[in-house]
């Protein structure tokens, strides 16, 4: 196997830890929203964490790898940018930019609220109606079902390669 192919492999396990930390997030937090106790809720809440961490660190390496797979078989990732056509592969990158700046916009100051809002109740000892408003943030939950759907596009582009 010559170096892109190892990239290329790379890139696809890279991306597979990245949809598992997606769907895994995704499935453990939703647990923890239905909880009815504030200490089941807490602890679904710390069992998110490690698939949060999986999702951070994997995000920036399926790009670089990503790049790096694209670079080393001679495409053009920005397209019709430099005269090229528009094809799967500047569309995946568009959507994969197209969800950084949720972090700084949505993911980092609802989740400092959601925060804020769990202390709060685990203080108390009881889900409070805060707690209940955080987790029914619809910016929040608009945002990550953003993420979920374009993560889908993207991945159904690189399987089928359609354009």
């Amino acid at each position: 196997m010559d170096l892109a192919g190892i990239v290329i492999l790379a890139h696809a396990l890279l991306g597979i830890l990245f949809v598992i930390g997606l769907v895994g997030r995704w499935i453990v937090l939703g647990m923890a929203e239905r909880a009815a106790q504030i200490e089941a809720m807490r602890t679904l809440t710390t069992a998110a964490a490690p698939f949060e961490r999986l999702v951070i660190v994997t995000s920036g390496l399926v790009l670089v790898f990503g790049l790096g797979a694209a670079w080393l078989q001679g495409r053009s990732v920005l397209g019709p940018l430099t005269g090229g056509s528009v094809d799967w592969l500047f569309v995946s990158v568009v959507l994969f930019l197209s969800n950084m700046p949720l972090v700084p916009l949505v993911f980092l100051p609802r989740g400092k609220v959601f925060e804020a809002a769990l202390e709060e109740a685990a203080d108390r000892g009881e889900v409070t109606p805060a707690l209940r408003a955080a987790w029914s943030d619809r910016v929040s939950r608009g945002a990550h079902w953003y993420e979920l759907i374009t993560t889908t596009i993207i991945l159904v582009l690189m399987l089928s390669k359609p354009f």
